[in-house]
């Protein structure tokens, strides 16, 4: 094996490889949109998160009743 062939299978390959997968990451951060950053307008409708799908149901649409709901969850733990 020559010099040259020692540079390219041992240095080039893998800067080419490593080069890669740095443009694959770093490809959505400069074809995405803003992020938001503090102090900005926030120009986006409000979204309802529930840790716990099953709650977040309509349970309380008007005319119901009040009623204990079933769902389970949360944390818990002894100390």
């Amino acid at each position: 094996m020559s010099i040259l062939e020692t540079i390219l299978v041992f240095a080039v390959i893998p800067l080419a490889i490593y080069g890669l997968f740095a443009l694959l990451t770093l490809r959505s951060r400069f074809a995405g949109r803003p992020r938001y950053r503090p102090g900005q307008a926030w120009e986006y409708p409000p979204t309802w998160w529930s840790a716990n799908s099953a709650s977040a149901g309509d349970s309380h649409a008007a005319g119901e009743t009040a009623t204990p709901s079933t769902v389970r969850g949360g944390a818990s733990g002894r100390w």
